[in-house]
């Protein structure tokens, strides 16, 4: 009895950690899993001077000037808009730019619409205008002096969810079934940390707290799982490409909306998952 017990351990211990979800970076079958070819939206262009007046005019809710138009800012905020691939790593790149301009004693940081709403409008890095209107501040912090400051992203909701793909999300095969991530779910006090990798030029982004992604996921197997949520952990965009190695896992409101087992609660609240894959929104 013992022994039968330890190998349906490991046999889901395995199963669980074999749901990619949208995660997986496999080839997909396009006749299984229709969509799965589907492009991202394309990168709207920036009118580069609009972008800038819109970050000279950035002041905190003290008064306190926030961007510096230097000709290394200038160049930076160009590089991100000519060389970046996707939405998403635009807007992290943009906010570790603007990270890197405020001195350490000058924090915490907090600015509000509308200053941020026209930046974030400027910068089009949403495709879709009404998510930044939805921002109702955002602070940078710092809690340990050794590591980098986090953001923290209050909204005009308890709950926002932004679209994936305008609507059309991401699909691929894997696990024996259709993944497909529909929609980002952000909630109050959302918030992450932003930082270049130590070993190459990818961005990091990491810390991640109240953001999930809600979808169709799961395993058709020795098991058989379905799953909607799942909880974003961390993402390196690398450089120069529209991918990015993702680390989740299954999310605690996953459990709450929807029946599991025990056993798979235990093991998949356990354990993450990072593949390499296409990122955007």
């Amino acid at each position: 009895m013992i022994l039968r017990q330890k190998k349906y351990l490991w046999v889901l211990f395995l199963s669980v950690f074999g749901l990619y979800f949208h995660l997986s970076g496999a080839k997909a079958d396009n006749q299984k899993c229709p969509g799965s070819d589907t492009p991202p939206p394309p990168l709207l262009k920036v009118d580069m001077a609009q972008l800038t007046s819109a970050l000279e005019l950035l002041k905190d809710t003290r008064g306190r000037n926030i961007w510096k138009s230097t000709d290394e800012n200038k160049k930076a905020l160009q590089g991100i808009f000519e060389n970046t691939k996707t939405k998403l790593e635009q807007f992290f790149q943009l906010m570790y730019l603007i990270q890197q301009g405020i001195d350490s004693k000058d924090l915490p940081m907090e600015v509000t619409p509308p200053a941020i709403t026209q930046v974030l409008l400027s910068a089009k890095v949403f495709t879709d205008p009404s998510f930044p209107q939805k921002i109702t501040r955002v602070e940078l912090k710092h809690d340990d002096p050794n590591r980098q400051p986090f953001y923290t992203v209050e909204f005009s909701a308890p709950e926002v969810r932004f679209p994936i793909n305008q609507g059309q999300g991401f699909a691929t095969w894997e696990s024996g079934m259709c993944q497909i991530a529909k929609e980002l779910v952000f909630y109050n006090g959302f918030s992450f940390r932003v930082r270049p990798n130590r070993v190459n030029p990818n961005m990091v982004v990491d810390d991640f707290d109240k953001v999930e992604i809600f979808g169709t996921f799961g395993n058709r197997g020795i098991f058989d799982i379905d799953l909607n949520y799942v909880e974003l952990q961390k993402v390196e965009f690398i450089k120069g490409t529209d991918q990015g190695k993702v680390k989740a896992k299954v999310a605690r409101r996953e459990f709450k909306e929807n029946k599991h087992s025990g056993l798979f609660k235990f093991v998949g609240s356990l354990i993450p998952n990072t593949s390499k894959q296409r990122i955007d929104w």
